[in-house]
């Protein structure tokens, strides 16, 4: 079974998307911010990772930063966010993350993107 670490500091959002991930098989280990984010790397090593940019302590970018220079740089990182602007894809995109997914979006849609990423 494979695991998702959601990085997400709306917890409404962040328990939704676990729930639909959890009812579609697969294992989930949830963040708070980026520096929690960080940390449940190390401590779950997922298969992927999901991650919003606009949170607290450290964003999204901010986690992609340290993520990039760590020896979990290989697992995929999918940015999740309300910022549309081509510029943060464009970001995003340079500082590692596969895919950059605006919300908000079609879970179908997000599923689809996760499978291509680990099967």
């Amino acid at each position: 079974m494979s695991k998702i670490l959601i990085i997400e500091d709306e917890e409404a959002l962040r328990e939704t998307v676990a729930e639909l991930l959890l009812i579609a098989g697969y294992e989930i280990a949830v963040a708070k911010d980026g520096l929690d984010g960080l940390e449940k790397v190390q401590e779950e090593v997922p298969d992927l990772i999901l991650c919003d940019i606009m949170m607290p302590k450290l964003d999204g970018y901010g986690f992609l930063e340290q993520h990039q220079l760590s020896i979990y740089s290989h697992i995929p990182v999918l940015l999740l966010s309300a910022k549309i602007e081509e510029t943060d894809h464009l970001i995003g995109i340079a500082l590692g993350a596969k895919e950059y997914i605006k919300k908000p979006f079609n879970f179908q849609e997000l599923n689809q993107v996760i499978k291509f990423y680990l099967f």
